[in-house]
């Protein structure tokens, strides 16, 4: 007998599970993980994970699921409903996508990007503190400027 397939905690790692396989199959639940355990039994596929899961249905409130792996997925839907293996590959394709779509590569690359536009905000926004500095500084020497001319002026008018 296969060794019993287990996923690592936070993998990334992508199964389906044997609940799903009875919905894409339109299969009971009890029938799929029936045949799980025949093909594994017959070292077809691997000994899938093992789940306790919340029942939301009737009977007990917690249910046994197997997480398999896509190769082990054919396999099992071969078995149980041949016609259903195109919904196994579309369903999987799905999986992938979920899967590349929070690739972590992808996203810190996001993340950079953020930062580098935010520093170029920063850049700007001291560009900008310092030219409003310059005008400032201009300003008040225009301002002191003309105060002396003033004061100039009033004082050969006085004399």
């Amino acid at each position: 007998m296969k060794e019993r397939y287990t996923l690592p905690e936070n993998s990334t790692h992508i199964a389906m599970t044997s609940r799903e396989l009875a919905q894409l199959t339109g299969k009971r639940h009890d029938n799929v993980k029936r045949t799980i355990d025949t093909l594994a039994a017959r070292d077809a596929i691997s000994l899938p994970q093992i789940e306790e899961v919340s029942n939301t249905g009737f009977g007990p409130k917690v249910v046994i699921e197997y997480r398999v792996t896509e190769r082990d997925s054919y396999v099992i839907v071969a078995q149980l409903s041949p016609e259903f293996t195109a919904k196994l590959v579309d369903r999987w394709m799905e999986l992938e996508e979920q899967v590349a779509q929070a690739n972590p590569t992808k996203y810190i690359a996001e993340l950079h990007d953020l930062i580098k536009v935010e520093k170029e905000k920063e850049a700007e926004a001291a560009r900008f503190q310092t030219y409003a500095e310059a005008l400032r500084q201009a300003a008040d020497t225009v301002e002191r400027e003309e105060a002396k001319r003033t004061a100039t002026n009033n004082r050969s008018l006085t004399c």
